[in-house]
């Protein structure tokens, strides 16, 4: 069977006893989920301010709630719809599961984070305490060479102590680490739409911060462009990941001409303690301009199809 622990860590004799750890990571954790969910929230909101159908819509009022509902349900929906196999699938999750090996060479504790972004482990890397950290690498993967600043033997231990640690009695967790003892991110992203954009703890948003103009532009060219070609949407992750990309360079080489320098760009969006106004007070929904649609259809039916 091929193992592949690359986010296997490895407790150092400073990091405290495990009631401890965990009140210290649920509070580490939490906080990288926040910081992570922000430009989610700002990104979902710029997609909701830049849909021509919110202004086709009569709200008659403030369209606070409405955009946060909005927002947040594009999330959802976009999660939902996704493919266990991507790799960008719910990014905002993250659990922990511990497990401890006494043999000859004494007691290891180890960790295994499952982490949907690479923030978490980074925040856990550099949990210490007087300098000293909690946490050290401590992975194996028995399809590739040993990293040259590992040692033999420091190598064979690691690959002795995830098979005994995957080695379980029942059947259902055998090869898995699902039986040993973890803690999980109980934070959802529904609830950080309501902390953030309802102003929980006097908590706001600057949008165009976390969601910037050239996000959007590009986001808007991407789209277009893909409507214009009338690309099939569902044949394959695989096809659908290529497209994206071939799309995305031939926006970078449009925009890199004088005349994508020179592109309108779309207007700032609104703050997000500033979304209680109506409709009509909106920044104008981002229109790509035709002529830049075409130019960047023709030169992404001008590149060579990956994998051709």
């Amino acid at each position: 069977m091929s193992t592949k622990l690359y986010d296997g860590l490895r407790l150092t004799t400073h990091a405290p006893d495990l009631f401890e750890l965990t009140r210290v990571i649920s509070k580490r954790m939490r906080e990288v989920f926040r910081e992570l969910a922000v430009p989610v929230i700002a990104r979902n909101l710029a997609r909701v301010v830049d849909d021509t159908e919110v202004r086709e819509r009569d709200m008659g009022g403030p369209l606070h709630n409405y955009t946060v509902y909005r927002a947040r349900k594009l999330w959802l929906d976009e999660q939902a719809g996704l493919d266990d196999r991507m790799t960008f699938h719910d990014p905002l999750r993250f659990s922990i599961v511990f497990g401890q090996v006494d043999d000859d060479y004494g007691t290891r504790r180890l960790a295994y984070p499952f982490a949907g972004n690479r923030a978490y482990t980074d925040a856990l890397l550099a949990l210490e305490a007087d300098g000293w950290p909690f946490f050290v690498d401590y992975h194996y993967q028995n399809q590739a060479d040993r990293p040259k600043e590992i040692r033999k033997d420091e190598w064979k231990r690691r690959r002795d102590d995830w098979n005994r640690l995957l080695d379980a009695d029942d059947r259902e967790t055998d090869g898995t680490l699902g039986h040993l003892p973890g803690w999980q991110l109980p934070d959802s992203i529904e609830g950080v739409f309501d902390a953030v954009l309802l102003g929980y703890k006097d908590t706001t948003i600057d949008l165009n911060a976390h969601c910037t103009i050239e996000h959007r532009m590009r986001r808007a060219l991407n789209r277009a462009v893909t409507l214009d070609l009338d690309l099939d949407e569902v044949n394959g992750i695989s096809r659908v990941l290529t497209r994206n990309r071939r799309i995305e360079r031939a926006i970078e080489l449009y925009l890199s001409t004088t005349a994508g320098a020179a592109m309108l760009r779309p207007e700032p969006l609104p703050d997000a303690r500033d979304l209680d106004i109506a409709v009509s007070e909106l920044p104008p929904v981002y229109e790509p301009p035709a002529e830049a649609v075409a130019r960047i259809s023709e030169l992404y039916r001008e590149q060579v199809p990956v994998g051709d």
